[in-house]
């Protein structure tokens, strides 16, 4: 299933694919409200977020999956400071985010101006774009405080790095663990509705009755 903008009711989700590995940044949309958030700003995030403004929106809230360099990096940006946009991660993965900042200043300088993330996740806090609740479900292995964010009514989840289309994440950097993260995924990915479309951090989008096939 192709990289592509979903739509639900009046909610919207457009992916920008970014950098040298393609990373997925979501912005969400809702037309009623006319309330933004974006999933996980990656790279060249001043071009996403001029094409963000130009469609009539600001966005209002980072929501960070984990603090891998590339899932963060679109924070740093002048363009992304100047809006003061709040963003959202989960405690356990300050270790990583801190690491990001330290290790990757050396290859992307830029990252070295990221903000910190005001807004504690934790599992089942509900999140929301106008009228459509989001849950936050805790789900670590590839990084220790990894949360993707589901939302019921729309049947959407966004799995960041813990599942991808017949993959998953990889669990060899820091706070990784192969163990933990394919109980993350049977416990809070494969027991959702088995129409769930996922969209990924990378790559292209599944489904939750493919990927049930795929891990049975």
């Amino acid at each position: 299933m192709n990289v592509s903008e979903v739509i639900f009711e009046t909610l919207h989700a457009l992916p920008f694919i970014c950098g040298p590995i393609n990373n997925n940044t979501y912005a969400l949309f809702d037309e009623e409200s006319k309330d933004c958030v974006v999933i996980d700003p990656s790279f060249y995030f001043d071009r996403v977020l001029q094409k963000i403004l130009e469609l009539g929106y600001t966005p209002r809230e980072y929501w960070l999956t984990h603090a891998h360099y590339d899932h963060i990096l679109g924070t740093a940006y002048p363009e992304s400071r100047e809006l003061n946009i709040t963003a959202h991660l989960h405690p356990k993965d300050e270790i990583l985010f801190d690491e990001a900042v330290r290790t990757k200043g050396s290859m992307f300088p830029l990252i070295t101006n990221c903000p910190h993330p005001l807004m504690d996740l934790e599992d089942g806090k509900e999140l929301h774009v106008g009228k459509y609740k989001f849950q936050t479900l805790f789900t670590p292995g590839h990084a220790p405080g990894h949360c993707c964010f589901y939302c019921e009514h729309a049947g959407w989840l966004f799995s960041g790095d813990l599942i991808f289309y017949h993959s998953y994440g990889r669990t060899d950097l820091t706070g990784g663990d192969e163990k933990t993260l394919f109980k993350s995924i049977c416990e809070k990915v494969l027991t959702l509705p088995q129409d769930t479309l996922i969209m990924p951090g990378h790559e292209y989008y599944t489904r939750v009755r493919s990927e049930r096939v795929f891990y049975s």
